[in-house]
């Protein structure tokens, strides 16, 4: 029995040898990590700080560093991943909106149609985006499949029937300083060219003129504000204004010698311009329309289809949420899964299929609250600890690789400025979330041993400028990726 154990012990030795080997190099990479974070703490910039750090092994399922996980913090843009993979969970990647025209009423043999065209929105963020130069000839597609049905003449109107979502296209809690620019554009049931006015400018002759607009896209009233400052000064532009308002207000200041300059504005009345500028370009290409556009937030109950125009499908348009930070194409999405939930797509029953989402994976709601979609809003709050986990959760997901194929890769982004020393063998997937006193980065990544591992680093209310504080995020982030 003696030698028994001592033939065992004997093979044991140099296994536990290994494993308190391997337990060693884990901790001093997670201490060099803790010594990493608890420097950048005690720095005067960041004494005032709320910054957490959480790392997760999801191949172990085990969590190998926290520092203060437990912290509610402004998620910013972070909250699009959550819209995002929702959306997957519910609608599948190869999703698409359609936007579809219909028309009431009789064609006659002289093709006049004596009715109405109903332009019907399903809440497509890119709808006659000018983003994308197809989007052009929607306007023309829509013409043309009319006149395959043999309207020539319209007596009647151009309307839009918005009634997918409800009318608030901003949530209550979004500030002043957001919402009169483009990334403040909320999502309404017929979005038109991302909600966003395109204002170009030039500078004055000479320092103190005022600039001036050269032109703007959509045509929306700008009362201009806008100064000339000398040839060394930095681009500083801000729109105000609400939803449904007239126009917009366009304050700052460009340099002296600036030809031509390009800012993008949020647009007050998406459906009604766009109802107007296709009623515009019908009577300009020989189809006369006789009545006044019109937005409608309830459909006639007889209808005939003409056509409809199809969005990008869910893996796109999600890539274009997360790596262009768009806040339409996330507040589009979470309306769509309210209305999922409630058959209306509003703010509400966006929050609460997400609170239903997030207990579906397993997850304490306690530590999350998401009000909106993209996180503009400074009342959605979450824990370091609860984004390891949803990441972990949607890794174990079925459509976790088209999910995570939408992130940023660390070398095409400008995620990268903030990592630039990762190991070859490291594969990194990244999410950044920023606004004023708000640097959260977030994402995925595999090491030498194809493990893969989740992490979040969110950092609230610092006093340091956003690149110092970047560079600090990028210490922490370059001892995480070496694990």
């Amino acid at each position: 029995m003696l030698r028994s154990y001592r033939h065992q012990a004997k093979w044991m030795l140099p296994m536990l040898f290994l494993a308190f080997a391997a337990f060693d190099v884990a901790a001093q990479n997670t201490d060099r990590i803790d010594f990493v974070v608890r420097h950048i703490t005690r720095k005067h910039d960041v004494r005032h700080a709320s910054l957490g750090v959480c790392v997760h092994n999801i191949t172990k399922d085990s969590t190998i560093y926290t520092r203060n996980e437990d912290l509610a913090m402004m998620p910013a843009a972070i909250n699009k991943l959550f819209t995002t993979a929702a959306a997957y969970s519910r609608l599948g990647p190869k999703f698409t909106f359609e936007t579809d025209v219909e028309y009431t009423g009789t064609i006659d043999k002289q093709g006049n149609l004596n009715g109405d065209i109903i332009i019907i929105g399903s809440g497509d963020p890119f709808f006659c985006s000018d983003r994308f130069p197809h989007t052009d000839s929607t306007f023309f597609r829509f013409m043309s499949a009319m006149r395959k049905h043999g309207i020539k003449r319209i007596n009647g109107h151009i309307y839009v029937d918005t009634s997918l979502y409800d009318d608030d296209m901003v949530h209550p809690s979004w500030q002043w300083r957001d919402i009169g620019n483009s990334y403040g554009s909320g999502a309404c049931g017929l979005n038109y060219n991302e909600n966003s006015i395109d204002v170009h400018l030039r500078s004055g002759r000479r320092a103190g003129t005022p600039a001036i607009i050269t032109s703007t896209h959509p045509d929306i009233p700008i009362a201009n504000h806008v100064v000339t400052g000398a040839r060394d000064t930095n681009y500083d532009i801000s729109f105000f204004g609400s939803p449904y308002e007239a126009g917009r207000i366009c304050c700052g200041i460009i340099p002296l010698g600036t030809s031509d300059t390009h800012f993008r504005a949020s647009l007050p009345q998406p459906a009604l311009t766009m109802a107007k500028d296709f009623t515009h370009y019908l009577n300009t290409h020989g189809m006369p329309v006789s009545g006044e556009p019109s937005v409608h937030f309830t459909m006639p109950t007889q209808y005939r289809r003409i056509c409809a125009d199809t969005s990008f499908n869910l893996f796109t348009i999600s890539a274009l949420t997360t790596q262009t930070n768009s806040t339409i194409a996330a507040e589009s999405l979470f309306k769509l899964l309210g209305y999922l939930r409630e058959e209306h797509g509003t703010y509400k029953s966006g929050h609460a299929f997400m609170c239903d989402y997030f207990k579906e994976l397993g997850l304490d709601g306690s530590e999350i609250n998401m009000v909106d979609g993209s996180g503009i809003s400074r009342d959605n709050h979450v824990t370091p600890y609860f984004v390891c986990q949803f990441l972990d959760a949607i890794a174990r997901q079925p459509f976790f690789w088209d999910f995570v194929g939408t992130l940023g890769i660390s070398a095409n982004l400008p995620e990268s400025a903030i990592i630039p020393d990762i190991p070859d063998e490291c594969a990194l997937k990244i999410k950044c979330g920023v606004m004023q006193g708000v640097r959260n980065y977030v994402g995925y990544f595999t090491n030498a041993d194809d493990e893969m591992f989740c992490f979040s680093v969110l950092c609230n209310n610092y006093d340091c400028d956003d690149e110092t504080m970047d560079t600090m995020i990028k210490d922490i982030l370059e001892e995480i990726v070496k694990l």
